[in-house]
């Protein structure tokens, strides 16, 4: 399953995969949609039942209940709300 969250403040777009089993890091979608310069991708997410935290290549991998802490908050979109 792959999300795309908009990054106002970088003009850009941050890709998420959610992945199940053990073959979390396999992710060709991803991997191509990330090798696009034009895309201006700063981050990326692999969420996945692995325990750990850690980035490899630009991908941040952690766990699917992390999903949690994100937030959607944005200083670009809030300059315009005051």
């Amino acid at each position: 399953m792959d999300f795309l969250i908009d990054d106002a403040d970088n003009l850009s777009n941050i890709p998420i995969e959610v992945k199940s089993g053990k073959d979390y890091t396999v992710h060709g979608a991803l991997d191509k949609f990330l090798s696009i310069d034009e895309y201006n991708i700063r981050q990326a997410y692999v969420l996945s039942n692995e325990q750990k935290v850690y980035t490899e290549n630009g991908i941040t991998y952690i766990p699917i209940y992390y999903v949690m802490f994100f937030e959607n908050v944005s200083h670009a979109v809030g300059q315009f709300l005051d």
